[in-house]
């Protein structure tokens, strides 16, 4: 990662910032993250409708006399694993909106189970479950869930497909809940609402995955910022360090801090200046190089030209 300027104000304000705080989220919270993530797609009926139907409740008739009619199933009617996660400890570790949104799931589940009881179509297997949303939701983790969406739209459409063919083809939320209110059937009404509430949960909850997915790649940008800062700091230690160890009459730090804040505008050019003219950075400081001929001789400024030579020498064996 290159960077123009390490000395900036600006920029020692932000990783100063950067150093007080706590990063809240961690590489192990986030290490689910992804970038993708879909909406489930709504199936309605198309011109097929009748056929499809056909075919559904040929594939899917429950012949048993005992199913329930229009009434509320109870938990226990509801499909095995329904009834066997209804108190998972795990609903309990959600948070907020992955709890919201499992709820929606449930009623979702539920109404349409009722809606399948009442035309006697058979209850299919869901699979999505509170533990794909621990800890936290992500994109990466919701097949189950839009799978499960589905096949309840497969219910939907075999059981009520004359009342769904008046949808509107790819309605929008407010246009699903607006035909809900106007049709007589409970539990496709239900169903209609509580998709869409399910679909505003997860929109709700993306929402929140990528306010943490935006609020972890800025602290991990901050921190490719301090660790790269640090680095520089390294190498100018070393630099001045050699500088003063070898005795050169320059300030060591000027001298390298100049080169480096340089560097980062133009690398090519200071290097060159570097090692053929350091003094430009940092000027030789005549009065510390020692007198020649027992003191007889003091430095001048061809000395200075000298030193400055030598210190460009050295400079260019030092980068390798």
């Amino acid at each position: 990662m290159a960077h123009s300027d390490f000395s900036s104000q600006d920029f020692d304000a932000m990783l100063d910032d950067f150093i007080k705080r706590q990063l809240e989220d961690t590489e192990e919270e986030l290490a689910n993250i992804q970038d993708s993530s879909t909406k489930p797609s709504i199936p309605l009926p198309s011109d097929d409708t009748d056929d499809i139907v056909s075919a559904n409740i040929a594939s899917h008739q429950d012949t048993t006399e005992d199913n329930p009619s229009e009434d509320d199933l109870s938990i226990d009617d509801l499909p095995d694993y329904i009834a066997s996660t209804s108190d998972d400890d795990e609903i309990v570790e959600l948070q907020e909106e992955e709890k919201r949104l499992y709820n929606s799931y449930r009623e979702f589940i539920k109404s349409t189970s009722n809606c399948a009881n009442e035309h006697q179509i058979a209850i299919p297997e869901f699979y999505f479950s509170a533990t794909e949303l621990l800890p936290r939701f992500s994109p990466k983790r919701t097949a189950n869930l839009k799978a499960d969406i589905a096949s309840c739209w497969d219910i939907l459409i075999a059981a009520e497909s004359e009342k769904l063919s008046q949808l509107p083809t790819n309605a929008s939320d407010e246009q699903i809940l607006d035909f809900a209110e106007k049709i007589s059937a409970p539990n496709l009404q239900l169903s209609l609402i509580s998709y869409v509430e399910t679909l505003i949960e997860i929109d709700a909850c993306e929402a929140a995955y990528n306010l943490r997915l935006a609020k972890y790649q800025k602290h991990k940008i901050e921190k490719e910022l301090y660790e790269e800062k640090q680095k520089i700091a390294e190498k100018k230690r070393l630099y001045a360090q050699a500088v003063r160890e070898h005795k050169f009459p320059v300030d060591a730090e000027l001298l390298v801090n100049n080169f480096f804040k340089t560097s980062g505008k133009d690398p090519v050019n200071a290097r060159k200046i570097l090692e053929t003219n350091p003094a430009t950075f940092a000027p030789i400081q005549v009065d510390k190089i020692p007198d020649r001929f027992f003191g007889l001789i003091k430095a001048g400024p061809e000395d200075g030209k000298i030193v400055n030579k030598k210190l460009g020498k050295f400079l260019i064996k030092l980068k390798k």
